[in-house]
């Protein structure tokens, strides 16, 4: 028998939303635990403190 080994995070709550970092302008769709506050989020060019929803929440049939 195959095992299968599933991370924990898998059956978390979580957001999904368009992201902008406002400080570079860099747009993206951010997948990250419910509860996690904004301002730990990180644009990859600029680092955590300038992350900001798009105001777009995403169902999860939009980004499948």
């Amino acid at each position: 028998m195959k095992n299968t080994i599933i991370p924990i995070e898998t059956n978390l709550p979580h957001c999904v939303a368009e992201l902008i970092c406002v400080r570079c302008g860099k747009r993206w769709i951010g997948v990250w635990p419910e509860g996690t506050p904004l301002k730990s989020m990180e644009c990859e060019n600029c680092g955590p403190g300038f992350v900001i929803k798009t105001g777009q929440d995403m169902e999860e049939s939009e980004w499948r």
